[in-house]
């Protein structure tokens, strides 16, 4: 880095984490913003930052961006703040909750002209980088079907822990919300992006209360069928359920047409494996390989630095606005899907004006009743 970018972050507990790893890339972290005035202290005096409780005076300190890790369901608002303050923003998922909130994020980031990062994680892991390597390689040729998964063991306590913290985001999000872990490796492996959702929600049992607030949005998992820009489909299954892949969370398999790519599941999570059956193979033989990612750097360190160098340079990154924004439209939309009996949904390309206009008002997030 040719000088030291100045940020500041919201958000104590996940802030706290990427705040460090911009500090150990090379930025300054010089103010924080959390409303827990325990949760604030402790984290300003770990960073040797100013400490906020209010956006708005957060916002007035003098730095050239901000890393938002507030709550799931509330960043485009600051985010659209921050950036009208003419800060860069770096945002946690989701990008929105809602359509008009996307539509708006877009146009903002438009207008101003700064720079907006997705930080989705999950596709900087080294076997997702590997994998990337690998399909662009034309190692199996073209995405036609794949799957993904992002499963936390399910665990009755660490479900109630939610209940137990007033406000938490989990508390009011439907069980399709999280989904970003799930399906952005897939985007960034195969370039593609999702155009049309069908979704199902995974109850905790079979009595008929489970079973009615499941078909409401509310469940342990949820499941989801997606359509590709590309015309590949996509299956992605998230949420809580026994079997947690172990040491990573996540897991992604794509079938191309002339191979099969995944990262293994469980014990051996982090490598990648490559089969081509015989009559794809210049040799005749079926070839089964398994590779290895180098373990340079930490998925967190590299979106860090992926903010950086958009913010020095002024070039999108990956994960950019629009990115971001049709990442988090699949839940929205999924949720749309699952209310009107699991039908597909399609997912708006607001990257188009004309599109945004029909979208610019919808303000539905699955709180108030049936979609519109």
């Amino acid at each position: 880095m040719n000088r030291m970018l100045r940020v500041g972050v919201v958000g104590g507990r996940r802030g706290l984490t990427l705040a460090r790893q911009c500090q150990m890339v090379g930025m300054e972290v010089v103010a924080i913003c959390d409303l827990d005035r325990a949760r604030l202290s402790s984290a300003s005096s770990a960073l040797g930052a100013v400490p906020y409780q209010d956006s708005d005076a957060f916002l007035a300190h003098d730095m050239e961006g901000v890393i938002l890790a507030n709550y799931f369901d509330a960043h485009a608002p600051l985010a659209i703040k921050a950036l009208k303050a003419g800060k860069h923003v770096m945002s946690e998922t989701a990008a929105c909750k809602t359509l008009a909130e996307g539509v708006q994020l877009l146009r903002t980031v438009e207008q101003t002209g700064r720079v907006y990062l997705f930080a989705a994680n999950y596709p900087f892991k080294p076997q997702v980088r590997e994998l990337r390597r690998l399909y662009q390689a034309g190692e199996v040729g073209t995405f036609q079907y794949g799957e993904c998964e992002y499963l936390h063991g399910f665990s009755p306590d660490y479900l109630t822990q939610f209940g137990e913290e007033p406000g938490h985001w989990r508390s009011r999000v439907s069980s399709l919300a999280y989904c970003t872990h799930a399906i952005t490796p897939v985007m960034y492996v195969t370039d593609t992006l999702p155009t049309e959702v069908s979704a199902f929600v995974i109850p905790p049992d079979s009595s008929p209360e489970s079973l009615d607030v499941a078909r409401r949005g509310r469940g342990i998992a949820a499941v989801m069928l997606m359509r590709m820009d590309t015309g590949a489909y996509l299956k992605s299954l998230h949420g809580f359920l026994q079997g947690e892949q172990e040491p990573e969370t996540s897991w992604i398999r794509i079938h191309g047409s002339r191979g099969l790519l995944e990262n293994l599941r469980h014990g051996d999570s982090r490598r990648v494996r490559v089969r081509k059956e015989e009559w794809t193979t210049p040799s005749g033989q079926v070839e089964d390989t398994v590779h290895d990612p180098l373990w340079d750097r930490g998925d967190d360190a590299l979106v860090c630095e992926s903010f950086a160098h958009a913010m020095q340079t002024g070039e999108p990154p990956y994960f950019d606005v629009y990115r971001g924004v049709i990442a988090s439209l699949v839940a929205i939309c999924g949720l749309r899907s699952l209310l009107r009996g699991s039908v597909p949904v399609a997912i708006p390309d607001l990257r188009q004006e004309d599109v945004r206009h029909e979208y610019e008002s919808d303000d539905w997030n699955g709180l108030e009743g049936p979609p519109k």
